[in-house]
Protein backbone atom coordinates (compact mmCIF):
# COMPACT_ATOMS: atom_id res chain seq x y z
CA UNK A 1 0.00 0.00 0.00
CA UNK A 2 1.21 3.52 -0.71
CA UNK A 3 2.67 5.44 2.20
CA UNK A 4 1.28 8.81 3.20
CA UNK A 5 4.47 10.45 1.89
CA UNK A 6 4.01 8.76 -1.51
CA UNK A 7 0.44 10.07 -1.64
CA UNK A 8 1.59 13.58 -0.69
CA UNK A 9 4.20 13.47 -3.47
CA UNK A 10 1.67 12.19 -6.03
CA UNK A 11 -0.77 14.97 -5.11
CA UNK A 12 1.94 17.63 -5.37
CA UNK A 13 2.97 16.25 -8.75
CA UNK A 14 -0.63 16.58 -9.97
CA UNK A 15 -0.92 20.03 -8.41
CA UNK A 16 2.14 21.24 -10.30
CA UNK A 17 0.59 20.44 -13.69
CA UNK A 18 -3.19 21.03 -13.57
CA UNK A 19 -5.25 20.40 -16.70
CA UNK A 20 -8.66 21.75 -17.62
CA UNK A 21 -11.63 19.54 -18.54
CA UNK A 22 -11.20 17.26 -21.59
CA UNK A 23 -7.49 18.13 -21.57
CA UNK A 24 -6.29 15.90 -18.70
CA UNK A 25 -3.88 13.89 -20.86
CA UNK A 26 -0.88 14.09 -18.52
CA UNK A 27 -3.09 13.41 -15.50
CA UNK A 28 -4.70 10.42 -17.21
CA UNK A 29 -1.24 9.06 -18.06
CA UNK A 30 -0.03 9.46 -14.45
CA UNK A 31 -3.12 7.74 -13.07
CA UNK A 32 -2.84 4.84 -15.53
CA UNK A 33 0.87 4.38 -14.76
CA UNK A 34 0.19 4.33 -11.01
CA UNK A 35 -2.68 1.83 -11.41
CA UNK A 36 -0.51 -0.42 -13.57
CA UNK A 37 2.14 -0.36 -10.83
CA UNK A 38 -0.53 -1.93 -8.57
CA UNK A 39 -1.26 -4.65 -11.13
CA UNK A 40 -4.49 -3.03 -12.40
CA UNK A 41 -5.01 -2.72 -16.15
CA UNK A 42 -7.51 0.12 -16.39
CA UNK A 43 -9.72 1.33 -19.20
CA UNK A 44 -9.08 4.92 -20.22
CA UNK A 45 -9.87 7.62 -22.73
CA UNK A 46 -12.25 6.61 -25.49
CA UNK A 47 -12.82 3.22 -23.79
CA UNK A 48 -14.90 4.96 -21.11
CA UNK A 49 -16.30 7.98 -22.99
CA UNK A 50 -19.24 8.13 -25.37
CA UNK A 51 -18.31 11.09 -27.61
CA UNK A 52 -21.94 11.62 -28.66
CA UNK A 53 -22.62 13.04 -25.20
CA UNK A 54 -19.51 15.21 -24.81
CA UNK A 55 -20.25 18.89 -24.24
CA UNK A 56 -18.05 21.93 -23.73
CA UNK A 57 -15.01 20.48 -25.41
CA UNK A 58 -12.64 22.99 -27.00
CA UNK A 59 -10.86 21.20 -29.85
CA UNK A 60 -8.02 23.75 -30.02
CA UNK A 61 -7.38 23.37 -26.28
CA UNK A 62 -7.47 19.56 -26.63
CA UNK A 63 -4.92 19.70 -29.47
CA UNK A 64 -2.65 21.99 -27.45
CA UNK A 65 -2.99 19.72 -24.40
CA UNK A 66 -1.98 16.66 -26.43
CA UNK A 67 1.09 18.49 -27.74
CA UNK A 68 1.93 19.58 -24.20
CA UNK A 69 1.53 15.97 -23.04
CA UNK A 70 4.09 14.86 -25.62
CA UNK A 71 6.44 17.56 -24.30
CA UNK A 72 5.82 16.26 -20.75
CA UNK A 73 6.89 12.72 -21.72
CA UNK A 74 3.58 11.06 -22.57
CA UNK A 75 4.21 8.77 -25.54
CA UNK A 76 2.41 9.24 -28.83
CA UNK A 77 1.38 5.57 -28.57
CA UNK A 78 -0.39 6.23 -25.25
CA UNK A 79 -2.08 9.34 -26.65
CA UNK A 80 -3.24 7.30 -29.63
CA UNK A 81 -4.69 4.67 -27.28
CA UNK A 82 -6.63 7.44 -25.51
CA UNK A 83 -8.44 8.28 -28.75
CA UNK A 84 -8.48 11.99 -27.97
CA UNK A 85 -10.34 11.60 -24.66
CA UNK A 86 -9.32 11.56 -21.02
CA UNK A 87 -10.46 9.76 -17.87
CA UNK A 88 -9.71 6.38 -16.30
CA UNK A 89 -11.69 3.45 -14.92
CA UNK A 90 -10.01 0.92 -12.63
CA UNK A 91 -11.89 -2.31 -11.94
CA UNK A 92 -10.91 -4.39 -8.95
CA UNK A 93 -12.40 -7.91 -8.98
CA UNK A 94 -12.28 -9.68 -5.63
CA UNK A 95 -13.07 -13.08 -7.12
CA UNK A 96 -15.98 -13.51 -4.70
CA UNK A 97 -19.66 -12.87 -5.42
CA UNK A 98 -21.09 -9.56 -4.34
CA UNK A 99 -22.35 -6.21 -5.52
CA UNK A 100 -20.66 -3.85 -7.95
CA UNK A 101 -19.68 -0.62 -6.21
CA UNK A 102 -18.69 2.44 -8.25
CA UNK A 103 -16.72 5.30 -6.70
CA UNK A 104 -15.96 8.56 -8.56
CA UNK A 105 -13.02 10.98 -8.27
CA UNK A 106 -12.53 14.21 -10.25
CA UNK A 107 -9.38 15.03 -12.25
CA UNK A 108 -9.73 18.45 -13.88
CA UNK A 109 -8.73 21.91 -12.67
CA UNK A 110 -10.16 25.38 -13.03
CA UNK A 111 -8.91 28.06 -15.39
CA UNK A 112 -7.39 30.53 -12.94
CA UNK A 113 -3.81 31.60 -12.31
CA UNK A 114 -2.23 30.25 -9.15
CA UNK A 115 -0.46 32.76 -6.92
CA UNK A 116 3.24 32.69 -7.67
CA UNK A 117 4.49 34.71 -4.74
CA UNK A 118 6.20 34.21 -1.41
CA UNK A 119 3.82 33.12 1.32
CA UNK A 120 1.84 30.78 -0.95
CA UNK A 121 2.87 27.32 0.24
CA UNK A 122 2.93 25.54 -3.16
CA UNK A 123 5.08 28.37 -4.52
CA UNK A 124 7.38 28.43 -1.49
CA UNK A 125 7.86 24.65 -1.61
CA UNK A 126 8.22 24.33 -5.39
CA UNK A 127 5.00 22.57 -6.41
CA UNK A 128 2.85 25.46 -7.66
CA UNK A 129 1.21 25.21 -11.07
CA UNK A 130 3.58 25.26 -14.02
CA UNK A 131 0.64 25.35 -16.46
CA UNK A 132 -0.16 29.08 -16.81
CA UNK A 133 -3.79 30.00 -16.29
CA UNK A 134 -4.66 26.64 -14.70
CA UNK A 135 -4.84 25.69 -11.02
CA UNK A 136 -6.12 22.93 -8.78
CA UNK A 137 -8.01 25.41 -6.63
CA UNK A 138 -10.96 23.02 -6.15
CA UNK A 139 -8.84 20.18 -4.81
CA UNK A 140 -9.17 17.68 -7.64
CA UNK A 141 -5.45 16.93 -7.28
CA UNK A 142 -6.32 15.72 -3.79
CA UNK A 143 -9.46 13.98 -5.03
CA UNK A 144 -7.51 12.06 -7.69
CA UNK A 145 -4.89 11.17 -5.08
CA UNK A 146 -7.60 9.81 -2.76
CA UNK A 147 -8.72 7.57 -5.64
CA UNK A 148 -5.17 6.31 -6.10
CA UNK A 149 -4.92 5.67 -2.35
CA UNK A 150 -8.21 3.77 -2.43
CA UNK A 151 -7.04 1.60 -5.34
CA UNK A 152 -3.79 0.84 -3.52
CA UNK A 153 -5.76 -0.20 -0.42
CA UNK A 154 -8.28 -2.26 -2.42
CA UNK A 155 -5.54 -4.25 -4.17
CA UNK A 156 -3.83 -4.95 -0.87
CA UNK A 157 -7.07 -5.95 0.87
CA UNK A 158 -9.11 -7.59 -1.89
CA UNK A 159 -8.88 -11.02 -0.23
CA UNK A 160 -11.00 -9.54 2.61
CA UNK A 161 -13.63 -8.09 0.25
CA UNK A 162 -16.36 -9.39 -2.03
CA UNK A 163 -17.86 -8.22 -5.30
CA UNK A 164 -16.37 -5.73 -7.72
CA UNK A 165 -15.20 -2.17 -7.12
CA UNK A 166 -15.02 0.27 -10.03
CA UNK A 167 -12.98 3.40 -9.38
CA UNK A 168 -13.68 6.18 -11.86
CA UNK A 169 -11.30 9.08 -12.40
CA UNK A 170 -13.72 11.42 -14.16
CA UNK A 171 -12.64 14.11 -16.60
CA UNK A 172 -14.34 17.49 -17.04
CA UNK A 173 -16.22 17.71 -13.74
CA UNK A 174 -16.03 21.51 -13.76
CA UNK A 175 -18.97 22.75 -15.81
CA UNK A 176 -20.75 19.40 -15.24
CA UNK A 177 -19.56 18.04 -18.59
CA UNK A 178 -17.88 14.72 -17.86
CA UNK A 179 -20.33 12.48 -16.00
CA UNK A 180 -22.86 11.85 -18.75
CA UNK A 181 -20.34 10.82 -21.45
CA UNK A 182 -18.93 8.24 -18.99
CA UNK A 183 -22.38 7.01 -17.97
CA UNK A 184 -23.49 6.80 -21.61
CA UNK A 185 -20.44 4.66 -22.48
CA UNK A 186 -21.99 1.77 -20.55
CA UNK A 187 -18.97 1.06 -18.33
CA UNK A 188 -21.02 1.68 -15.18
CA UNK A 189 -24.25 -0.02 -16.27
CA UNK A 190 -23.62 -2.96 -13.93
CA UNK A 191 -23.04 -0.80 -10.83
CA UNK A 192 -25.35 -1.67 -7.93
CA UNK A 193 -24.17 1.23 -5.79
Amino acid sequence: MLSSQELVQFRRDLHSYPETGWCEFVTTFKVVQKLRSFGIEPKFGRQIINPEFVAGRNEKAVEAAQKAALDKGVSSEFLEQMGGYTGVLATIETGRPGPVLAVRFDMDCVDVQEALEAGHRPFDEGWASTNPGHMHSCGHDGHTTMGIGLCSWLVENKDKLCGTIKVLFQPAEEGVRGARPVAESGVLDDADY
